[in-house]
């Protein structure tokens, strides 16, 4: 009888040994990979001067910034034009930003589009600027009083009572030289040691604020001066809300007044230009909330007031403010605090960018 063999073995049975080593390895692989493109993701970011910035990320560090959607759109699109690397440092504020802002600025300015759409834009951008300076909680200090300009504008107040405007006229090696106070009666000249509180802005909007005291009085370039201690590590203390800029221009300025005009149900009040009433002034600072005027001649507390200020190329723009407070009287003149109530988009941005440094 003959068997006929009808099952055959090709294959020997596989060891199950073997198969977890190879899926063990198999494993071992891919886990590296993924350590490895993690790695070189992170070494890229740290060359950039930045970890890599995702699309959302950056749009919800935008908003907690204060940011509005139509300004994330703006950031957004100057750093696909510009090809920015380290769009995070965008919010950060400080040079970055400001190159960032003045090319896209000029691209406005270059491109065809109607005046009220270029003017539009470049109020857009500019607020991007004030809302992130205007948010920034970092304060600083200054090393010194050494370190101060001559020329900073302060303001006095003395110990027991007494608040006054001065400016700096020398900054020697042991004391500080500001301009003596002027009132009606003459020269404020307080006892020696007496304390007195001086503050001044610096940056457009970091307020500084030091106490010192009084060392004696002299004359530096014929001007009545009193010196101070020196002191150290002087602290910003606030923020404007407005940043400001000296402008140190002359203007004219005039009174409006509020007329009624018609009768009955038609009477209307109607704001009315003295045009027939002008005054020079000088500028000596401005924000884009409103400006200081020094005049021989200032107008009361309360006020409105229209004021033709100069220009870069030698025109002028009319703004309108309402005066909020007086410094000085006759026959010395005075400071008018002008508080802005009406300025046109366009007469704001130029404002803007002076403010901030992106004209002269």
């Amino acid at each position: 009888m003959v068997l006929l063999q009808t099952h055959y073995d090709f294959f020997s049975q596989p060891d199950p040994t073997t198969s977890y080593i190879a899926i063990g390895i198999f494993g071992f692989l891919i886990i590296a990979a993924i350590l490895a493109s993690l790695i070189s993701n992170r070494q890229r970011g740290r060359s950039n001067g930045n970890r890599p910035t995702r699309k959302g990320a950056f749009r919800r560090r935008a908003k907690k910034a204060g940011l509005y959607p139509t300004h994330i759109r703006t950031l957004e699109r100057m750093i696909k034009e510009q090809g920015l690397a380290t769009p995070d440092k965008l919010l950060d504020g400080g040079s970055y930003l400001d190159r960032a802002m003045r090319e896209e600025l000029e691209s406005i300015d270059a491109a065809e589009m109607s005046e009220g759409e270029r003017d539009t834009r470049k109020n857009t951008v500019l607020q991007i600027k004030a809302i992130l300076d205007a948010n920034r909680t970092s304060l600083s200090v200054i090393s010194s009083s050494r370190n101060i300009r001559i020329g900073q504008e302060m303001r006095m107040v003395f110990e027991g009572g007494g608040a006054y405007d001065t400016a700096v006229l020398s900054n020697l090696a042991n004391m500080l030289g500001v301009e003596l106070p002027q009132t009606d009666e003459g020269p404020v000249r307080p006892e020696k040691g007496r304390r007195v509180q001086l503050t001044f802005v610096r940056e457009g909007n970091r307020v500084y604020r030091f106490i010192t005291r009084v060392r004696g009085f002299h004359s530096v370039r014929g001007k009545g001066t009193l010196f101070v201690d020196h002191v150290n590590d002087i602290k910003q203390v606030q923020k404007r809300k407005s940043p400001r800029r000296e402008f140190g221009r002359s203007a004219y300025f005039y009174p409006v007044e509020v007329m009624e005009i018609g009768t009955g149900r038609k009477r209307t009040r109607q704001a009315v230009v003295q045009k027939s009433r002008s005054y020079l002034g000088r500028v000596e600072d401005i924000s884009t909330g409103g400006c200081l005027i020094r005049a021989q001649r200032p107008l009361k507390k309360g006020s409105l007031i229209r004021i033709d200020l100069p220009t870069e190329d030698r025109t002028t723009m009319s703004v309108f403010g309402k005066v909020c407070g007086v410094e000085g009287r006759a026959p010395y003149g005075g400071g008018m605090h002008i508080m802005f109530t009406r300025v046109s988009q366009k007469y704001m941005n130029e404002i803007m960018a002076y403010v901030y440094g992106f004209t002269e």
